[in-house]
Formats: C-alpha cells, sequence, structure tokens
C-alpha cells in the first residue's frame, strides 16, 4: 500500500464526494478526479494509474475511431483520452475492480463499462483496436488463462488474450517485456529478453515501437513506483511478422 499525505487524503476525499455526488461533472471535475484519486494508497487493490500526459501520448498509438476496447482499464483515463481526441464509434471497458468500475462510469459514461476478469472475459463483437496499460509481472491468474503463451507475464497473457477479439493491439508494457529500448536512451533498438523470445515463441505475435514515445520523460509521475516502460503495437492480423 503506498503511502499519502494529509493533503492526498483531503484531495481523494472531494473525489469521492464528486463520485457520489448527482452533479453533472464537467471536463474539470474529470480531471480533478483522474489526478486526484488515490484508491491505492487509500487501500483498494495495487495498481498503478498512467500519468496524464503519457495517457495523452499513448492514444497517438491506440487512435481508434471505430470499435475499440480496454482491458484492465481501472478508472478509466486511457479511454476517456480516446474518447475525446477520437470519438470512436463504440468503447468496452473490462475491470475488475468495482470501485474502479464506478468511477469510471462516472467519468466516462458514454462507454460500455464491464466489471470482470481481463482473461476471462469473451465478447460478443469484434473490435478494431484493444488496448491498456495491464499489470505488470508474475501475477497468478489460475485457470483464468488458456492461451498459447505458457510464461508467467501477465501483460503478455492480456495481449494474447486481446488477439481473438481484435484486429490491433496497443499497450504499456515494462521496458524488458518489449523486445525493444526507445524510451531513456539516444536511439532505438531492438533488445529482446529471454521472456520477450519467449512469448513470441509460443504466440508468433511480434510487438513493435508505433510512432516512438519516449516514457522516461513520465517516470516520475506514476504513483507509488518510477517504471520505464513502452507503448508497444501489435497487429493480430498477422502484416508485422
Amino acid at each position: 500500500m503506498a503511502r499519502i499525505s494529509k493533503k492526498e487524503s483531503t484531495l481523494h476525499i472531494r473525489v469521492m464526494d464528486l463520485i457520489h455526488s448527482d452533479k453533472q461533472l464537467t471536463q474539470d471535475d474529470k480531471e480533478f478526479i483522474f489526478n486526484n484519486y488515490k484508491g491505492d494508497g487509500i487501500g483498494a487493490t495495487g495498481a498503478f494509474f498512467t500519468p496524464e500526459m503519457l495517457a495523452w501520448d499513448f492514444i497517438l498509438d491506440a487512435g481508434c475511431t471505430g470499435v475499440c476496447i480496454e482491458l484492465c482499464a481501472g478508472i478509466g483515463r486511457l479511454s476517456y483520452y480516446q474518447y475525446l481526441r477520437n470519438k470512436p464509434n463504440h468503447i468496452t471497458c473490462v475491470e475488475l475492480n468495482p470501485e474502479y468500475v464506478m468511477i469510471g462510469k462516472r467519468v466516462l459514461p458514454e462507454a460500455e463499462w464491464i466489471i470482470g476478469d481481463a482473461l476471462q472475459y469473451s465478447p460478443d463483437r469484434f473490435y478494431d483496436v484493444a488496448y491498456g496499460n495491464p499489470p505488470f509481472g508474475k501475477i497468478n491468474t489460475s485457470e483464468a488463462y488458456t492461451g498459447r503463451y505458457t510464461g508467467s507475464e501477465f501483460e503478455y497473457k492480456v495481449i494474447e488474450h486481446a488477439s481473438t477479439f481484435a484486429s490491433y493491439g496497443v499497450w504499456i508494457v515494462p521496458q524488458g517485456s518489449a523486445g525493444f529500448v526507445y524510451s531513456g536512451v539516444h536511439c532505438y533498438e531492438r533488445r529482446e529478453s529471454g521472456k520477450y523470445q519467449k512469448f513470441v515463441n509460443d504466440t508468433s505475435l511480434n510487438l513493435h515501437p508505433g510512432v516512438g514515445i519516449d516514457t522516461s520523460i513520465y517516470k516520475d509521475e506514476w504513483n507509488g513506483t518510477k517504471v520505464i516502460c513502452e507503448s508497444v503495437c501489435v497487429d493480430y492480423d498477422g502484416t508485422n511478422l
């Protein structure tokens, strides 16, 4: 559980007052919620919400005007900016934590919100783009995941699961899972770790950098971690293989 200051706690209380009010939220209200919700510090499940400007940059890769889905959506910041920038025909947000979904419905009522495990979700439609900032690393998923990837990295399980119902995927992953380095270095280079090679061998999916987003400039803006990650794209139709 992350430690938060008295000021942060006060702002969090104001956030929850807005969430539970009958007020029609303005864009300023919604930004206040995204910037000051401290669920993890207060005691909600351990998640690291995407920093504001990284979320804006991410939509350069994940832009969708058709039908899109966010897995592990949190409180919906990525989908909120997707909606503001691209006005897609439909957004589905899948999130396991009921409190996050409650907040998401307030800040982005235009989306279809579903409480559920991203690895067990089986939609009744096909999506143009799947995207998200899933939890990183070795997370016990029990019987929830039955895909081709046989490793233990949760982000890879989410990426592969999305291939069953989307044409294209865009994801925020830790740099060591990307298969390349771009953020925080002088120039782009392929750098394929053992875990990345296993993912490719198991799934035949390859990750690439999209427009090129240097996430390292936002490493101090994560709540509770200083992670360097990458925005990765994957063509599920196979044209990038």
